[in-house]
């Protein structure tokens, strides 16, 4: 096979994992994604760069961590949802087992891949777990770690979940998924069941905490229902309504699951009506179109580049106390940029960069899977 992508270069970078090619019309969903992997790793810098006295421990920076980021995992959840629905048609059990066929390359080969770079990085700055036969074995089967368990958690939603024929199974689908996460946060909250709910598998938890959101973009793509969400009155009123819930919520001390399923939901819809309506029928801009590029490679990378940052610099001995500006802004090349030009080298080695995008490197997805309006 060739060493060119099966689609065009940008449209492959917007594919993700392959969910479909996409059109124009699709850069809202894209460009919501970039900015969910932008905001993802700032709150991994945040807090490396707390850890280290480089930054000080601010409320704003506390906000950033406790309300701003935690529901950017769910806004790609929310879009995969979408996606799925809106290019696939998984409805037979030829059509099960060839989406799955498919999906388990998508999803293991990064999974696999940054589950083994992750492992490693810990094992040379010092930080556990380390790298194992043992503990590469249960990242991959038992408890993955972060941020690669959303490989695992995809796996299972597609391998329990079809594509929509209706409204009834749309109904049915979002009522189920909606009591699996009520009972999820109502086992994690309560005293006499906390322990019996961290004791539950990973496949389990991950399933019933992020379903739901798989479950609302696939709703939203059936029911058609985005310009009910699209319009700037509607995206300042969102906005507006999450901003001011998650600065009573973080004021009063009310972080927790049930304010964070609130949060998150409003944050998807918030997010799902800003860029509908910012990037209206294919719009977009120079650097949405530069970042989009890079998505995966700025999730994927940053945390293990972070890493690697503070260990070189304890290894030649920089204090970090004495230019902790400066210090910080390397730390932000090191989120940023690092990730940037690792996926540049990738891209131009072979093909090393399909344990980044996979979708770029393999064959495309049957017809027997694919919605009509896609082939």
């Amino acid at each position: 096979m060739s060493e060119t992508v099966n689609i065009s270069g940008s449209a492959a970078a917007h594919e993700m994992h392959g969910h479909g090619a996409g059109t124009a019309k699709d850069s809202w969903l894209h460009n919501a994604e970039a900015t969910a992997s932008l905001l993802i790793a700032l709150g991994g810098l945040i807090a490396t760069c707390q850890a280290h006295a480089v930054l000080p421990e601010t409320p704003v920076a506390h906000w950033i961590e406790d309300c701003l980021v935690p529901f950017q995992l769910p806004v790609f959840y929310f879009c995969l949802g979408y996606l799925y629905q809106r290019y696939r048609t998984v409805r037979t059990r030829r059509a099960w087992a060839a989406n799955l066929k498919r999906e388990l390359a998508l999803m293991l080969i990064p999974f696999a891949a940054f589950t083994v770079l992750e492992l490693l990085a810990n094992t040379v700055t010092g930080v556990s777990p380390g790298f194992s036969v043992a503990e590469v074995a249960r990242a991959l089967f038992v408890s993955p770690i972060a941020p690669v368990g959303y490989f695992y958690t995809c796996l299972i939603i597609y391998a329990l979940t079809p594509t929509l024929a209706s409204r009834r199974n749309a109904s049915c689908l979002l009522i189920g998924a909606a009591a699996a996460k009520i009972t999820l946060v109502t086992l994690e909250s309560l005293p006499a069941t906390a322990a019996f709910a961290a004791s539950l598998p990973y496949a389990i938890t991950s399933v019933a905490d992020n379903g739901i959101w798989v479950a609302a973009g696939m709703a939203l793509a059936l029911y058609r229902g985005l310009p009910l969400l699209r319009g700037r009155e509607k995206t300042w009123g969102l906005g507006g309504l999450w901003l001011a819930a998650s600065i009573i919520t973080y004021a009063a001390g009310w972080i927790g699951e049930p304010a964070h399923v609130v949060l998150d939901a409003l944050g998807i819809a918030w997010f799902a009506s800003l860029f509908s309506t910012v990037f209206r029928n294919g719009r977009t801009n120079r650097f949405f179109a530069f970042v989009t590029r890079y998505t995966m490679a700025i999730w994927l990378f940053h945390a293990i580049c972070l890493k690697l940052y503070f260990w070189a610099l304890a290894i030649v001995g920089v204090p970090l106390s004495a230019a902790p500006w400066l210090m910080g802004l390397g730390a932000l090349v090191a989120c940023y940029g690092l990730p940037v030009a690792l996926m540049g080298a990738l891209s131009h080695i072979g093909r090393t960069g399909i344990i980044v995008y996979p979708a770029r490197y393999l064959p495309p997805a049957p017809t027997v899977i694919l919605r009509k309006s896609s082939r």
